[in-house]
């Protein structure tokens, strides 16, 4: 397979999950907030998510305040820019594109976090369909949610191909922990962080990858489905904090669009291996018998 035809194939998967995730992302809001149906669902997850009494020994990276907490971005910051620079960069130009996507991916997370509060707060709307539900205003997609997922976003994409799914793993149970937390404080409902994860995995698969065109090699196809650990992962920790089976039960359904997330970045998005020398399968080989006409 050329360089030309890998890089087109890649494009148009990555193209497919980009939209793919769009899609689902405005399948769920159209469902949870514009059906009778969907409102009732979605309304009694987080009256049931949210009915124990608040957990007050949860540790600081497992809470809401750690999202606005310096020291997380002072940390994100400092993972990608040492991650990013794993990379041994070849000449300026490469090593400019290295800085480039560095760049982006810094500003994607605070960037990020303000488009989707400007889509909560003034282009999506929540109508009344139930007299009973008292929250009307429009909760989706939550900004707490799209700032942790961000974090998945720029760490895995920072990474070596070879730890992309262990990465991934780690910091995808760690979100999706903590978006079950954030509906289990009663500050957004199941679908809110549902949809700020599909939206912004879709926006990260547009990120310029630092790993593009990397001799470093792929992660091996034995630890791609790593990641599905974060399935089961996430509503073990949430069951040491909120017993209910509705509870662990809804965690296990967030916890399942992270680890598809993260499937997505990390599989979808490995560095192929660079061709040095594109012409060389074409160049015959001096003294080699031609090929037979068939």
């Amino acid at each position: 397979m050329t360089g030309s035809t890998a890089a087109r194939r890649s494009s148009l998967s990555r193209a497919a999950v980009v939209t793919a995730a769009f899609l689902i992302a405005a399948a769920v809001f159209a469902v949870a907030v514009w059906t009778r149906p969907g409102q009732r669902v979605d309304q009694w997850l987080l009256d049931v998510c949210r009915a124990l009494p608040a957990v007050d020994d949860l540790p600081l990276p497992l809470t809401i305040d750690v999202v606005s907490h310096p020291a997380l971005w002072i940390a994100v910051a400092a993972s990608v820019v040492v991650l990013v620079q794993c990379r041994r960069f070849s000449s300026r130009t490469d090593a400019r594109r290295g800085l480039a996507s560095t760049a982006a991916l810094l500003a994607f997370a605070p960037a990020t976090v303000l488009v989707v509060q400007f889509l909560r707060d003034h282009v999506l709307t929540r109508p009344q369909l139930h007299s009973w539900i008292a929250e009307t205003a429009n909760s989706a997609p939550s900004g707490h949610a799209a700032a942790v997922t961000a974090v998945v976003v720029v760490l895995v994409l920072a990474s070596p191909p070879l730890l992309r799914p262990y990465v991934g793993t780690l910091v995808g149970t760690w979100a999706a922990v903590l978006e079950f937390v954030i509906v289990a404080a009663g500050w957004h409902r199941p679908s809110d962080v549902i949809i700020s994860t599909l939206l912004v995995v879709g926006a990260g698969m547009l990120l310029p990858d630092p790993w593009r065109g990397t001799v470093r090699g792929q992660a091996p196809r034995w630890s791609l489905p790593i990641p599905l650990l974060i399935t089961v992962s996430a509503p073990t920790v949430v069951a040491n904090f909120y017993p209910t089976i509705t509870q662990v039960a809804a965690a296990g359904a967030i916890a399942a669009v992270m680890s598809m997330a993260v499937l997505a970045l990390g599989v979808g998005r490995t560095a192929r291996r660079a061709n040095r020398n594109p012409t060389a399968e074409a160049r015959p080989t001096v003294g080699a018998t031609p090929p037979t006409l068939r």
